[in-house]
């Protein structure tokens, strides 16, 4: 291989290649990484939120063009009830209007069952069981996993020109729609 060594000596500078910035920072103005919030869908939802996860399966566009990337959303309900809210890396992405609000409580033999654990938990506190508080929290544990199994939300295409967005969480089942 042949090198021009004219040509090589003309195009490098010695002390700004070897010394200098364009060495060891070729772009300094552009970090490197993309941060939380650009990321478009998320494999596992946080494990501090107990609200359901919901995967929108295409991306959905409001009234004045504005895109909701496909992917991974938790759902929440508003605190007046009004609204459906998805949420992506703790930030609200949109909300749905509920058209259908059912609130059911507890069945009593769910109540009868958590004040039960309760009750067991306090007295091995006031008498300071060790063993005996493990397996009331153990209890208390699995009774919360059993009623989180039922809380969910989902999208479903409904064929006529909207989705039908459908949320369960402690006792309140709402339902919204999406317009194509």
């Amino acid at each position: 291989m042949i090198f021009d060594s004219e040509l090589i000596a003309n195009d490098f500078d010695f002390m700004t290649d070897f010394n200098g910035i364009k060495r060891h920072f070729p772009n300094p103005a552009y970090p490197s990484g993309i941060s939380e919030e650009q990321k478009p869908r998320y494999n596992w939802g946080p494990e501090s939120s107990p609200y359901p996860t919901l995967t929108l399966p295409c991306n959905l566009y409001d009234e004045w063009g504005n895109e909701i990337q496909h992917g991974y959303y938790m759902v929440a309900l508003s605190s007046d009830l009004k609204y459906l809210e998805l949420y992506q890396s703790n930030r609200i992405k949109a909300r749905v209007r509920v058209i259908k609000l059912v609130e059911q409580m507890y069945t009593q033999e769910e109540l009868n069952e958590e004040t039960e654990i309760i009750g067991r938990l306090r007295k091995a506190q006031e008498k300071k069981k060790v063993r005996k508080i493990k397996q009331a929290e153990e209890d208390l544990i699995a009774f919360k996993q059993r009623n989180a199994a039922k809380h969910y939300a989902e999208i479903e295409d409904s064929g006529k020109g909207y989705y039908t967005l459908k949320y369960n969480y402690n006792g309140k089942r709402a339902t919204g729609i999406i317009q194509k």
